[in-house]
This record gives C-alpha cells, structure tokens and sequence, in this order.
C-alpha cells in the first residue's frame, strides 16, 4: 500500500481537478433567508422566489435527473425538495415552519447534492 501526500493536486493543463469521486458531494450552498449565499460549491447563485421558497443554480450541471438532496434550515424548521421535478441545472428548496403550522417560512438554509454531473 502506498500514500500520497501533496500541497496542491492539478491537471495536466495546470487548472482545478475535476472532481469525479463518485460518492463525494457534487453541489452545497448555506445560503440566507434572502438566498444570498454565505458559502458555497458548484453553485452559481441563489434566487428568493417568495416566503420560503428558494432556488440555486448549478454552476456544472448534473448529467441527469437522478440525484440526491439533502436539505435542512436553522430554528429547527423543516426544509424539503419543492416539487417533484428535479432539474439537472438547478436545486429547488421549500423551508416550512414547524411553530406555525408547517407554513412556509424563510430561513437560512443548507443544502448537498449527490449524484453524477454532466
């Protein structure tokens, strides 16, 4: 068995390495309640589309639409897959309130994609 220990990894053209390690992340956003993102990766923004609901763009987009989300909010509120169309270019997120009757409700919100990219 061998390790390999290096400061800095890149391609043959002296850019990024392309992530292909199939069980790593492919996407993840902690974003505010407004959308805005505080951190991100493989994730070109975030849009507000109204209380509690929210969609970022994947910078690479998935291959297909056979991916995995996972998602959560602060204040123990319950964040979930918006509908059941998943996109190959873009994570949809709908954050309920668990205080208030599960009504939609805007918080931060965190959210990873697994799967394989185009």
């Amino acid at each position: 068995m061998s390790t390999l220990k290096a400061d800095t990894v890149q391609s043959t053209s002296g850019g990024a390495v392309t992530l292909t390690n199939q069980e790593a992340s492919k996407a993840w956003v902690q974003a505010t309640d407004a959308a805005a993102l505080s951190d991100s990766f493989n994730i070109s923004g975030g849009t507000d589309n109204g209380t509690g609901d929210y969609t970022y763009a994947l910078s690479n987009n998935m291959g297909n639409n056979q991916w995995s989300q996972t998602c959560n909010a602060i204040s123990a509120e319950i964040a979930q897959v918006k509908n059941a169309t998943l996109l190959t270019s873009a994570i949809s997120v709908a954050v309920f309130s668990r205080a208030d009757s599960f009504a939609a409700a805007d918080q931060r919100n965190f959210v990873t994609l697994h799967g394989d990219l185009a």
